[in-house]
């Protein structure tokens, strides 16, 4: 190609059907099918925004999507769409868990735009009947997939941006990386008696406790991640330990200590951290104010006491660099990054200097991150599954497929983890034996690793003696880990 406006004809890709399209300065070239719609060969613009428009079957799948309503909640209903819209998939918030820039309508046509550059004016409109409008601005480009191929355009897709973003999938990996995980979070839930009281239960003695309890049962060791309360809350509330990335030495008087009673017990040392999220009395804030960025995205604003988004423009290497080493140097090989929830084009520079930070420590360190986008792939090792309520009112289980599907496809070449055996409601209607194990079920026979987060002694022996066997049948099996949804 002669510049980034030029484009490749079907031919070039070996797939008929297939096109790239993008917005330049040559003249109009738009090869149209009888009914009007463009057969997805050739566009060529001579405007700074080029329309291009698609005869689609609903409901169109959209797993960059992840925002839902109340009545959503628990299911997956969001990412599928039969009324209008318009949505910029590089500007929407990443809430959850937000997929690659691309859309497949029901029948399987597929269409994702290919570059960040010129992501401004780059929207899906849908008019609610069949017509979905993309907006290609200038030096953005498409790939179309008018067959009806579905998994195979995307895979496809994917294949030829892995080439443009120049990442390769991987194919040896540190070998902890592949362990199943131990986590402390929903077992912090289950404990707590007041609302709430979950973020003040982590201390050293509950993850003695924790992993001695996985000892008993004769679980696998592997990873152990250290959820959200361990760290400090200067002013007294839980926001303000948005930043300040220290440790309670209430909670645990010599972290150090802790990572070494992890280690000694056989198993890896892993951290949870929220980094897009930063409040004003965190102890980050008060050293570096530029640090602080854009307030809450949704909701009412308390400007005392809410936390805010992450300056993305700001040295969120040094910041990053800083505190990744500070656990690094004591034993954590493992950091679970959290809370990404803001613009997606705002996560993605926050994101990419958090793992450069990670990797130039050590490049074996695990980053895992939750937003399973094309875009994000190659600034991350892991990506979750993340968030599933068991709970009843909702269509769960279209939740855990919806969700594990958008991390497949959306991250090639990188680890799955399946977050949280469970979920993460510890209410009595929605834990249950029942639950618990049709959730286990689903996971089965799928690219990842296994996360464990309560204790299922809690639930029943059944769960105990079952998500044991599922353990052991992954940790002597393959281990088969890493996405392979593209072409190879």
């Amino acid at each position: 190609m002669s510049n980034r406006r030029s484009f490749i004809k079907k031919a070039g890709l070996g797939i008929a059907g297939v096109g790239l399209i993008g917005c330049g300065n040559s003249p109009i070239n738009v090869e149209k099918s009888e009914d009007g719609y463009t057969s997805g060969t050739v566009v060529k613009g001579d405007r700074a925004i080029d329309k291009v428009a698609l005869k689609v079957t609903t409901p169109l799948f959209l797993p960059y999507h992840s925002l839902s309503t109340v009545a959503e909640k628990g299911g997956g209903a969001h990412y599928y769409k039969s009324e209008s819209f318009e949505h910029n998939p590089f500007t929407i918030p990443a809430s959850g868990m937000s997929g690659s820039p691309v859309i497949v309508d029901a029948k399987g046509k597929f269409v994702g735009f290919m570059t960040s550059f010129g992501f401004e004016n780059s929207t899906f409109s849908f008019d609610g009947v069949e017509t979905l409008t993309i907006s290609v601005s200038e030096g953005q480009e498409l790939f179309i997939d008018e067959k009806e191929n579905g998994d195979e355009a995307w895979m496809q897709y994917n294949s030829i941006m892995m080439k443009r973003l120049n990442f390769k999938p991987y194919t040896s990996i540190p070998k902890f990386w592949g362990d199943v995980e131990y986590c402390t979070w929903v077992e912090q839930k289950i404990q707590s008696k007041v609302r709430r009281g979950h973020f003040n239960l982590l201390t050293h003695d509950f993850v003695e406790t924790y992993l001695d309890k996985i000892i008993d049962y004769g679980y696998p060791k592997g990873k152990m991640t250290l959820d959200h309360g361990w760290g400090q809350f200067p002013d007294g509330s839980i926001n303000s330990g948005f930043g300040t990335w220290h440790v309670d030495p209430k909670k645990f008087p010599n972290f150090r200590k802790t990572m070494d009673m992890i280690q000694n017990k056989g198993f890896t040392p892993g951290l949870w951290i929220a980094f897009p999220k930063i409040h004003h009395a965190s102890s980050i804030a008060q050293k570096y104010p530029d640090m602080l960025g854009n307030w809450k995205a949704s909701g009412k604003i308390n400007k005392e006491k809410d936390e805010r988004w992450l300056n993305p423009k700001a040295d969120i290497f040094e910041y990053a660099s800083e505190v990744i080493n500070r656990f690094y140097s004591i034993g954590v090989r493992k950091f679970k990054i959290d809370m990404s929830y803001n613009t997606k084009s705002d996560m993605l520079h926050i994101h990419k200097e958090l793992y450069r930070a990670a990797k130039l420590i050590d490049p074996t360190i695990e980053m895992e991150f939750h937003v399973p986008d094309i875009f994000f792939t190659k600034f991350t090792d892991v990506t979750r599954t993340n968030d599933v309520w068991l709970n009843d009112k909702y269509d769960w289980p279209a939740r855990v497929k919806t969700h594990y599907e958008v991390a497949f496809r959306s991250s090639p070449g990188r680890a799955i983890n399946l977050d949280h055996i469970g979920g993460n409601d510890t209410s009595e209607k929605a834990l249950t034996e029942k639950n618990y194990l049709k959730h286990l079920e689903m996971y089965k026979g799928k690219t990842g690793y296994p996360l464990v987060s309560v204790l299922p002694h809690h639930i029943s022996q059944k769960c105990v003696d079952e998500t044991g066997d599922y353990l052991w049948d992954y940790a002597k099996g393959e281990r088969k880990i890493i996405s392979e949804f593209y072409k190879k």
